[in-house]
């Protein structure tokens, strides 16, 4: 029993102590309302407050905005004009200093413009010309190609072409043309020719000038590659053919000291690289046949040392007759002293004969004659007679430097 009223006066104190608290907690909770009512309150007039506060906000700013908008803008223009009458100015200075500058510039580019004009129209012009002389040149290609084929023609622009050679060559005076010569070849035919080419020591050279090109003129007509390489296959072969033939007829066997070869001169430099395309073994092959071929420079240069062993001859002979006139001269040197001495020797005679003859007129014949003038017979002038004491000079030979020791020539008589 005394456990319940233990109990229930516990559970009596619990709840006692629960209502106190929860009248305290309603009491607190009266307060934080008012409080939360009165932060509210005060709120709602911040609220108020700062809505009026904005408008006049709004409403100063706005004015001052306008104000401002109104001086920047009136500061803008009057800044605005200042600016672009200074940069009117200097836009001026700047055009008139531009418009100096770009007038030379345009005056040169009118004048180039003139220029180029007259170039275009002298250009056009030299092109029509050119045109014009290209037809023609083609022209005249054509006529001299067609005349070329003619043999008789081409004989007569490969000796043309042999005569140019010698000219530049200098070796004009040495070389013989087919009208100066005419041999007898072999089984009595009568071979000329084209020319023969003397050299230093009495020996001559046979040059040909009778070189085939049709085969070659039909190769640079034709554009066809397969035919122009058969054109130039049976240019090859008239060469060797050519060759062949000039070897047979033994020239160097018509001409006395003759080297055992012939000159085949091929007018072009042209016609001879076509064939040594061809056959680079060309001038060997030709060359065991006793025939040079030789083209315009070839020749030209072959030409030119002939003409320099002709002048190592020359100069040879020339020294052989210097060599000649000085033993002529020494002769007749000698001849001259000795008739030079002749004539010392005769004066030395003629100097005695004088001083004998002296001699005897003041011994025989001028005694006596004084004895006149002692008689004061004769005149005031007086006799008397000198002498010759200086006898002719000895005539000396001075010889070569080093041969002081030789005695010198005398005359044969006494030059006492």
């Amino acid at each position: 029993m005394e456990f319940a009223y233990l109990l229930t006066g516990v559970l009596v104190g619990v709840i006692t102590g629960l209502l106190i608290g929860a009248l305290r907690w309603k009491s607190q909770l009266s307060n934080a309302k008012a409080e939360v009512q009165a932060e509210r309150d005060a709120a709602k007039l911040i609220n108020a407050n700062a809505s009026d506060m904005s408008d006049r906000f709004k409403s100063l700013a706005a004015e001052s905005l306008k104000n401002n908008s109104e001086s920047f803008l009136t500061l803008a223009k009057e800044n605005l004009g200042t600016f672009q009458q200074l940069a009117k100015t200097d836009l001026d200075k700047k055009k008139n200093s531009f418009e100096q500058l770009v007038k030379p510039v345009q005056q040169s580019l009118k004048e180039v413009g003139q220029t180029l004009q007259s170039i275009e129209k002298a250009r056009i012009g030299d092109q029509s010309s050119l045109k014009s002389q290209v037809e023609n040149l083609s022209k005249q290609t054509g006529e001299l190609a067609n005349a070329l084929r003619r043999p008789a023609i081409r004989g007569r622009w490969g000796e043309m072409q042999l005569r140019r050679v010698v000219e530049i060559a200098g070796m004009t005076e040495y070389c013989d043309f087919a009208e100066q010569v005419t041999v007898e070849g072999p089984e009595d035919k009568r071979l000329r020719p084209d020319m023969t080419i003397k050299l230093a020591g009495g020996k001559q050279i046979v040059v040909d000038a009778k070189t085939p090109m049709d085969a070659y003129l039909n190769s640079i007509e034709t554009d066809d590659e397969e035919l122009r390489e058969q054109a130039l296959g049976v240019h090859l072969e008239q060469m060797r053919t050519h060759v062949t033939n000039l070897s047979s007829k033994q020239y160097w066997d018509q001409f006395e000291s003759s080297p055992e070869l012939a000159v085949m001169f091929v007018p072009a430099d042209s016609l001879f690289m076509a064939a040594l395309d061809k056959d680079p073994n060309l001038v060997e092959w030709a060359a065991e046949r006793h025939v040079f071929i030789a083209s315009p420079i070839t020749l030209i240069t072959v030409l030119k040392a002939v003409a320099i062993g002709w002048t190592e001859e020359s100069l040879a002979e020339n020294a052989r007759e210097i060599a000649e006139l000085g033993k002529e001269l020494h002769k007749r040197v000698g001849r001259f002293i000795d008739h030079f001495a002749t004539v010392g020797t005769r004066l030395g005679s003629a100097v005695r004969a004088f001083n004998d003859a002296t001699g005897s007129l003041e011994r025989s014949l001028l005694p006596q004659a004084r004895r006149f003038t002692d008689l004061k017979v004769g005149s005031d002038t007086e006799l008397s007679i000198t002498n010759i004491e200086q006898a002719p000079r000895e005539l000396q030979a001075p010889e070569a430097e080093g041969s002081e020791d030789k005695e010198p020539v005398r005359s044969n008589g006494s030059l006492n």
